[in-house]
């Protein structure tokens, strides 16, 4: 652990029901002041407010500083003292924020802006003003209520208006416009405003421990991440399986200049867990009611998005009825890098991934992302596969089960045709394009046009089509091997070739709790078993191979699993099979 600098007037901890307990004394004012460092505390705290308004609250959190709590069920931290931590959102009054508050209200109950503030110096800070305006000033600093809202639903309408009776619980996630005007004043050698970013002191009670968001199935809901510190976004969205295991994060043109719906230009990028990977938002256009008009021909920024910063909100999308749960074992002490290329400069991954940009009309790139895992399979999966959120118009995505996705993850299979869905309304031009790999080892990537029967090596150059209005959802392919008239696949090593199993026979007896595997023509040498995480359920190799093998099923849950069979002569069998005891 790191050493953390603490400077304070009088210290005051004692250890009772709390790990840490700090309180002003007769002599003066305590408390903890943190720079560049984190504070790392196993049990619950009390904090007791000060008395001088220079130095009022209990823990100061500066310069990236970031604190975490050990795990526990419920937020057992108490007091009326205060923790300050530092964020910053976007300086333009017509932009939107999607916020979660680190830090509960612990006073005022429930009043929208009793937990922010606009920073005077390192300590001190005014509460911020709520107005009834359309547009906030950043000094003094002015928030307009009239565009904090909440989300939970499945169209436009259930956008719920908060205003300032704060009624938005723990990891709710809020959306507040920014505000306009500069802040010149100086902490920590920073403007509070210098024109592109607008900081804002959240104080409070800091959470901690389990917070649960309910969430529906087919349903969307505005979560974020609820701590003072980062939240691990893979590891918690590996660990809630009630959402599509997807995060969502709006984004928006720069200095919009309008609150009128139809002049918004925004969309939502997804971060899959799978293979730690994010696709940057294709821009939208909107009419008055909030219903998609078609593309502002902007895209999005490339951000990492592994770790989710303090007050992050974001989307998240329901796979069953249930609760999203945020716990402290997945915070992490780590500082924001948010404008950091996910693929220039990403932190080190062993999963293969590469970018294909498809233009539309030459008005706006739609990124598509594939990545190859061999715990995946070519169909859906959970927590790996990214549904584009909000499809456009005229779009372009995977085609999974004929729906639009912008990040695949499937087995690396080199005479693999991976379909492409395209759909539009009116006359386009496409335009596909190679942008990027990352421990990725094919040399050559082709688009097949299964109609022509042409192949086009997109490593050389740009694959260019004029294409009629229409559905196209068996035509176009990415390939690693050149198709050919007199099939290929004949000239092919056998351990090239995508093994499929006719001959197979796997049923699952519920009535005996367990996996019949009958192999016909060959022998199986070695099975193996996966969640729909990744997780190894089983591996098993049988000496000599075997053409029956019989996998027991009474210890596993009701779910859905991904099965590999490994043939003596090493050709390979992945399927989805559902196992019910």
């Amino acid at each position: 652990m790191r050493q953390i600098y603490f400077l304070a007037f009088i210290f005051s901890f004692y250890y009772g029901n709390a790990q840490l307990h700090i309180s002003p004394s007769t002599s003066g004012d305590s408390y903890i002041y943190l720079s560049d460092r984190f504070l790392y505390v196993e049990d619950n705290i009390n904090l007791e407010k000060n008395h001088n308004p220079e130095t009022e609250a209990s823990i100061y959190l500066r310069k990236e500083s970031q604190l975490l709590q050990g795990e526990k069920s419920t937020n057992l931290n108490y007091g009326n003292g205060l923790l300050s931590v530092f964020q910053e959102g976007t300086s333009n009054a017509f932009d939107y924020n999607y916020w979660a508050l680190p830090v509960k209200d612990n006073i005022s109950q429930d009043q929208f802006g009793a937990v922010i503030f606009q920073p005077k110096n390192k300590t001190n800070s005014n509460p911020v003003h709520i107005t009834g305006s359309l547009e906030g000033t950043s000094h003094p600093l002015r928030i307009s209520r009239r565009w904090i809202y909440k989300y939970s639903g499945s169209d436009y309408n259930d956008w719920q208006h908060v205003g300032v009776s704060f009624d938005v619980a723990p990891a709710e996630g809020f959306t507040m416009k920014g505000v306009n005007g500069t802040d010149p004043r100086l902490v920590n050698g920073v403007e509070n405003n210098p024109g592109n970013s607008q900081r804002y002191d959240f104080r409070g009670l800091p959470n901690d421990g389990e917070i649960k968001v309910s969430i529906n199935k087919d349903q969307a809901v505005l979560v974020g991440n609820p701590y003072p510190s980062a939240l691990h976004l893979q590891s918690f969205l590996m660990e809630n399986s009630a959402s599509t295991g997807i995060a969502y994060f709006w984004d928006s043109k720069n200095n919009g200049d309008s609150h009128n719906l139809k002049d918004y230009e925004g969309g939502y990028g997804s971060y899959s867990p799978g293979p730690n990977a994010y696709a940057p938002a294709v821009f939208k256009t909107y009419n008055g009611a909030g219903e998609e008009t078609g593309s502002s021909g902007e895209t999005g920024s490339e951000i990492a998005r592994e770790y989710a910063p303090i007050a992050q909100g974001f989307m998240l999308s329901g796979r069953n009825d249930g609760y999203i749960h945020f716990k402290n074992s997945q915070r992490r002490f780590q500082q924001e890098n948010s404008q950091t290329s996910e693929f220039k400069n990403q932190q080190k991954s062993e999963i293969p991934l590469l970018k294909l940009n498809v233009i539309v009309n030459s008005l706006y790139t739609r990124a598509l992302l594939l990545a190859f895992r061999e715990d995946s399979s070519k169909d859906y999966d959970w927590a790996m596969d990214a549904k584009i959120y909000g499809v456009l118009q005229n779009d372009v995505g995977w085609n999974i089960e004929e729906a639009f996705y912008n990040i695949q993850v499937r087995p690396c299979r080199k005479n693999d045709k991976i379909p492409l869905l395209i759909n539009l309304t009116e006359n386009a031009s496409l335009s596909f394009q190679l942008d990027d790999f990352r421990q990725f080892e094919n040399e050559n990537v082709y688009i097949f046009d299964a109609e022509l029967e042409s192949n086009f090596r997109l490593n050389k150059d740009i694959f260019s089509i004029d294409l009629p209005k229409g559905n196209y959802s068996n035509r176009f392919f990415i390939s690693f091997i050149e198709e050919k008239e007199d099939n290929l696949q004949s000239e092919l090593p056998v351990e090239e070739l995508d093994f499929s199993i006719p001959e197979a026979l796997i049923v699952q007896n519920n009535i005996e709790a367990q996996l019949e595997i009958k192999m016909v023509e060959t022998d199986v040498k070695q099975i193996l078993l996966y969640d729909l995480n990744g997780q190894m359920i089983y591996n098993k190799t049988l000496p000599g191979g075997s053409a029956n093998y019989t996998l027991p099923t009474s210890g596993l849950q009701d779910a859905i699993y991904v099965l590999k069979l490994i043939s003596s002569s090493n050709m390979e069998f992945t399927k989805k099979i559902s196992i019910k005891n």
